[in-house]
């Protein structure tokens, strides 16, 4: 006779707990939130964002969008993108803060009405596609009432932080580096660069939204593993031989450089952190390329780009020549080791990025436009800003001065061993003949290897 009781008992403490929970979830929906938007920022260390969120007092939450505002398709960058967004999910979610993830940026809107966001807030954008998207974004979210701000994540110095003259952004490098050296030692001079940790948020979730499984292409081959995590164990393993740097940084067969383009172009690390930790060390010459990174980004975001004047004096468009160019069958071994390198890996040694950019413009006498989307496709450290702004450089270079390829060739490759780590058909050949096989007499088999495409 009891059971029935007990049954009834049970039925109603189901009944009341499930009324509980739903009244708390409805509760958590009109709990105000400030919105994080993470794009370039995926970190928490130093995260200019995510501590503006913290300062607003209400809970916090992150949002990520899988699709990014590029309309170039870069599978190789989505692929480190997503781990690293995928580490940040995690480690967020150790601190209470949820990261939902939404395919397409149109979702963002909707995300905000149903957590009741009262702002959203994000890093920086500088390039025309970044800001056009930006632009839409705001106004939606203004029509609903939730504002929009963004901060600097990016960059050592925000966009605007060193003008010239008459407010005019700088238009040359060495110019921009010494008002550029002489603002970092007076914000932080002898101070650290902001890297502390924000360990506690404020957070109503109750449970933590899943990371989505990875929907891209499946054979993903890269070099490097995305995530904050990865990108401080990088930076540790640079650290101890950056005093080498300057000896070793042009040589690609060596491990002489960061490494760290990839983890700077995700956000995975704080270019304030990096700076302040090379300038405490003396390491002038590897901070040049942070300081370089920064006079991209403002040049792309003032519309202060260099012209690409080697274009003016361009041959016609071959897109033979192009394409030979980019499989790596130019005949030209370095150039093809640099090309074949850089699509079997997603990354090319800095040195080489300049020369291939240089030979395509200046001996190729091909458009850079075209060198510039061949690159953004294949680099897992793909920054537009960036992209854009070294190659018009290397165009300029290239129109300036002839190039001496051969020369060059065996600078940065004195061994050969790059160009035969690269080009298996030319490994038999010693090193007075590896950059040149085209002077082998009939008697050694070059196993297909290509002539020049142009005279050498």
């Amino acid at each position: 006779d009891d059971l029935p009781v007990f049954l009834l008992l049970l039925w109603t403490v189901k009944f009341l707990l499930k009324s509980n929970a739903l009244s708390l979830s409805d509760d958590i929906a009109m709990q105000a939130h400030t919105l994080v938007w993470f794009r370039r920022n995926l970190r928490i260390r130093d995260n200019a964002a995510l501590s503006a969120a913290v300062k607003r007092g209400l809970p916090v939450a992150g949002v990520w969008v899988a699709q990014g505002s590029s309309e170039i398709p870069n599978p190789r960058q989505d692929w480190f993108h997503y781990q690293a967004a995928a580490a940040l999910h995690r480690s967020l979610a150790a601190r209470g803060v949820a990261l939902y993830a939404v395919n397409r940026v149109e979702e963002l809107p909707a995300l905000a009405t149903r957590l009741n966001v009262q702002t959203v807030i994000a890093d920086e954008v500088y390039t025309s596609s970044e800001i056009g998207q930006d632009n839409r974004i705001w106004r939606i979210l203004d029509e609903q009432g939730v504002a929009f701000e963004r901060v600097n994540d990016r960059t050592v110095f925000a966009k605007a932080d060193i003008m010239g003259s008459h407010g005019a952004p700088y238009t040359d490098f060495p110019h921009y580096k010494e008002a550029w050296l002489a603002l970092f030692r007076q914000r932080f001079g002898g101070q650290d660069a902001g890297g502390g940790c924000v360990e506690i948020f404020q957070t109503t979730s109750v449970e933590m939204p899943s990371f989505p499984a990875w929907s891209g292409q499946q054979d993903m081959v890269s070099a490097q593993r995305g995530g904050e995590d990865e990108a401080g164990k990088q930076w540790q393993h640079f650290e101890e031989n950056i005093g080498f740097y300057p000896i070793m940084k042009d040589f690609p067969v060596r491990k002489g450089t960061s490494r760290l383009s990839a983890y700077l172009s995700a956000g995975c690390i704080s270019p304030r952190v990096l700076a302040a930790e090379a300038a405490g060390q003396g390491a002038d010459a590897w901070l040049d390329n942070l300081i370089r990174r920064d006079f991209y980004q403002q040049l792309a975001y003032h519309r202060a780009r260099i012209e690409p004047e080697s274009d003016a004096e361009s041959a016609p468009f071959s897109d033979d020549l192009t394409e030979r160019w980019r499989q790596g069958k130019t005949g030209f071994p370095l150039i093809d080791a640099a090309m074949r390198s850089l699509k079997l890996s997603g990354w090319l040694h800095p040195a080489l990025r300049s020369l291939t950019a240089e030979f395509l413009c200046g001996v190729l006498h091909q458009p850079s436009e075209h060198g510039i989307v061949w690159f953004a496709t294949q680099q897992t450290d793909f920054d537009p800003a960036l992209n854009e702004g070294n190659w018009q450089t290397a165009a300029r270079n290239a129109r300036r001065c002839s190039i001496d390829i051969i020369q060059t060739a065996r600078r940065l490759d004195p061994d050969g061993t790059f160009v035969r780590r690269h080009i298996p058909e030319l490994a038999h050949l010693p090193v007075n003949l590896v950059h040149t096989p085209w002077l082998a007499s009939s008697e050694i088999d070059a196993h297909g290897y290509p002539p020049p495409v142009v005279a050498p």
